[in-house]
């Protein structure tokens, strides 16, 4: 049996979407905190120390944004290379071995 792109895909996705979701939230948590911390700086900080700590948050936020992407890459990674069926000593797939445990009650 040979699986379609459109279904691989589909089952790829599907499998990635509770991580996508991880991503979106930790994304969006980061730019209000983020937003939040600016408005902090602008309100209560002179402004030779505020474009100091605005570079220090602009570089932190930027960090934390790139291992929450490079964290979902590994992920994604990780979750393709395990999706492929494995195959035992016998050269049998899963998907075989299961059909003949069903077949065999």
């Amino acid at each position: 049996m040979t699986l379609s792109t459109s279904s691989t895909l589909g089952g790829f996705l599907q499998g990635m979407q509770a991580n996508a979701m991880a991503l979106t939230g930790t994304l969006v948590f980061l730019l209000v905190v983020f937003l939040i911390i600016r408005s902090f700086i602008a309100r209560f900080v002179d402004q030779g120390e505020a474009d100091s700590m605005r570079r220090g948050i602009n570089w932190a936020a930027g960090v934390i944004a790139i291992v929450a992407v490079v964290g979902f890459g590994i992920n994604g990674a990780n979750y393709a290379t395990n999706a492929i069926p494995r195959t035992d000593l016998d050269k049998s797939s899963v998907y075989d071995q299961m059909n003949s445990n069903i077949q065999k009650r």
